[in-house]
């Protein structure tokens, strides 16, 4: 029995190590780090955090939760055939060919595999190509409220991811306003890659005699675990980013809640799974929009201020981190000098060269202290990040 367990276990694993998606996926984010580092190098001459930040942060967010829906899936008794997972598969190719990372999610994918396959005359269209049309009419026998299920589960983790780790080491930068002055903002490009176990009719895969092999009454199931790429892509300035990073994962948390809904109604009404997935994707794409233009019609919080100097990001390991300094918080003064912008914070740091002190504006307008040791050789940087003036340092890391 234990080996039958472990069997299992193994094959299952390797089924999702041998999936396209999952190299898809690596593909992305090895792009995503790269183009974040070099967009943080232009800002401040220097990277803010390591490339394998990118895969690191997600990794144990996108276990637990296909662990959680993988739960859910198993004991709804979900089913998908090959075919199915196929044209799945397809659909997150078109996505990602799109270099959108947003629109790598399970709304975007899953919402257009359900429309197409309600699409009968397609089917049609495809018979010139055989193994597409084939590929098609396959697919097309699976109830469609089963996709429209998985996509109600999948839509609600990525409220969950973007609330529980979107917001966790968001890159800053800066970048002209339309003012032409400098303003400095938070990205979040983020993709999780979620497995999540689905069973699929025994048989379909031949090749592998000792494939494990569930019975349920006369009909018997093999387990595959399919990654799924949930992708998340937001720019704030406006605020600090944990605020409305939150704010929209709680938002899609709720989209997904109507979505599981409307798959209850699909089971009874099959035409309802389309409508499900016309709006997975216009809706999802709505959230993106209003929450892009309700940021941008508002004031930047990281700016150039009268007095003081508002902290845009923190150097991982720096002096800075370790006194605790926050994003959002404003430095007034730096060894008793007043500062308000990064020339004479600089200035100021001088003042002492093995020891810094710093008065702090918190979130709540409340004066703080914080003092600490500088690294010897590097007197120079605190680990502070701000928005600079036009008359660049040439180091922009104070």
């Amino acid at each position: 029995m234990t080996i039958d367990i472990l069997k299992t276990i193994v094959l299952s694993i390797g089924s999702f190590f041998a999936h396209p998606l999952l190299y898809i996926g690596l593909i992305v984010i090895f792009l995503m780090a790269g183009r974040r580092v070099k967009r943080e190098r232009a800002s401040f001459h220097t990277r803010v955090y390591g490339r394998i930040a990118d895969l690191v942060i997600p990794f144990w967010p996108s276990i637990i939760t296909g662990v959680i829906v993988s739960i859910v899936t198993i004991a709804l008794g979900l089913v998908f055939t090959l075919p199915m997972l196929i044209v799945i598969c397809l659909a997150y190719i078109v996505t990602f060919l799109t270099a959108q990372v947003r629109w790598m999610s399970p709304a975007f994918a899953l919402g257009a595999v359900l429309l197409v396959l309600a699409f009968k005359p397609f089917g049609g269209f495809l018979d010139e190509y055989g193994v597409f049309s084939t590929l098609y009419l396959d697919a097309v026998q699976i109830p469609l409220y089963y996709v429209a299920v998985l996509i109600a589960l999948l839509v609600i983790a990525e409220g969950v991811l973007i609330q529980k780790n979107g917001s966790i080491y968001t890159s800053p930068h800066i970048q002209r306003s339309k003012r032409g002055k400098w303003v400095g903002l938070h990205d979040v490009r983020r993709l999780w890659i979620v497995p999540v176990c689905l069973f699929i009719p025994e048989g379909i895969i031949p090749s592998f005699s000792y494939w494990p092999v569930f019975s349920l009454g006369e009909t018997s199931f093999q387990p595959l675990i399919v990654p799924f790429l949930i992708g998340f892509q937001q720019s704030v300035r406006s605020t600090l980013p944990q605020q409305h990073i939150r704010l929209m994962g709680q938002r899609v948390v709720v989209l997904g809640l109507v979505l599981a809904l409307l798959a209850v109604v699909s089971y009874f009404e099959p035409y309802v799974a389309v409508i499900l997935g016309a709006i997975a994707i216009i809706f999802r794409e709505l959230l993106w929009v209003l929450a892009k233009h309700l940021d941008e019609a508002r004031p930047s919080y990281f700016a150039v201020r009268p007095t003081g100097c508002v902290v845009l990001g923190i150097i991982p390991g720096s002096p800075a981190e370790k006194m605790e300094i926050k994003v959002g918080e404003t430095i007034v003064k730096v060894n008793g000098q007043p500062v308000k912008d990064e020339t004479s914070f600089y200035e100021a740091l001088q003042r002492n060269s093995a020891f810094c002190k710093l008065d702090v504006l918190d979130e709540a307008g409340e004066v703080r202290f914080a003092q600490g040791a500088l690294y010897d050789g590097e007197h120079h940087q605190l680990g502070v990040l701000v928005v600079r003036q036009d008359i660049e340092l040439q180091d922009s890391v104070i």
